[in-house]
């Protein structure tokens, strides 16, 4: 006679609890590095997902989205499409997506601290990184002190660009924050060439006059494409 449904759910779910000490303990030994793709992302699944096997979400994840890297780049939108993916796991594996790009941030503005960005050119070269696994819209808020050296530089806004998605009480909150003399705004087009819109220039012109009426000045606003980039100051949209 075979197994009954009982005891071999128990056996199945011994057999599990033993996978993922096994798979931990390896970690532990020889690395997180050490795990293919499929794995390392199993893993992470562990945290959020204390019972079930999740080896064929963790394979299905990295086969819709390509590769393991783009897994943490889909938004919660894309993630929820997958199944097996609910509200919770999708909001987990974002969280880690967008947390590994603050670190990226913040390893930036500490290594160059001392850097002054007082060209169009520097501006750009410092920002363009800062948009990296970004897939959809995003605006970025630069601040600077009396020298042109970066200060902080927080995303403020994701999706359309436009006056009532960019925040200025969120902008000024952030100058004031860090004693800004200075901020710089971009934004990207991901999958478009860096042209601004008529919506990007009317929201350039109006979040300069709104933050000049809160002593805040914003000297320039950059848009980047897939490719280039375009300086609103540059063409004349600041004065």
């Amino acid at each position: 006679m075979g197994k009954q449904p009982d005891e071999q759910a128990r056996l199945d779910a011994a057999e599990h609890r033993d996978h993922r000490s096994r798979m931990r303990a390896r970690m532990v030994r020889q690395g997180f590095d050490s795990l293919e793709p499929h794995e390392a992302l199993e893993v992470l699944l562990y945290y959020i997902v204390p019972r079930r096997d999740v080896n064929p979400l963790a394979h299905r994840l990295i086969r819709t989205f390509g590769s393991y890297h783009r897994v943490f780049e889909a938004s919660i939108e894309e993630l929820k499409k997958v199944d097996g993916v609910g509200d919770q796991i999708a909001l987990f594996l974002y969280t880690l997506g967008e947390h590994e790009r603050r670190c990226d941030r913040s390893r930036v503005i500490q290594s160059q601290s001392d850097l002054k960005l007082d060209t169009i050119t520097r501006m750009a070269d410092y920002l363009r990184p800062q948009f990296k696994g970004m897939r959809e819209e995003a605006a970025i808020l630069l601040c600077m002190d009396a020298s042109r050296r970066p200060i902080s530089c927080d995303v403020i806004s994701t999706g359309a660009v436009n006056a009532s998605e960019v925040s200025i009480q969120k902008i000024n909150a952030l100058a004031v924050r860090h004693r800004a003399a200075a901020t710089v705004l971009a934004h990207n087009h991901p999958r478009g060439p860096a042209i601004p819109s008529q919506q990007d220039i009317e929201t350039t012109i109006q979040l300069r006059a709104l933050l000049s009426g809160v002593g805040v000045e914003l000297i320039e606003h950059l848009i980047f494409g897939e490719h280039n980039f375009v300086s609103l100051a540059e063409s004349g949209f600041l004065g």
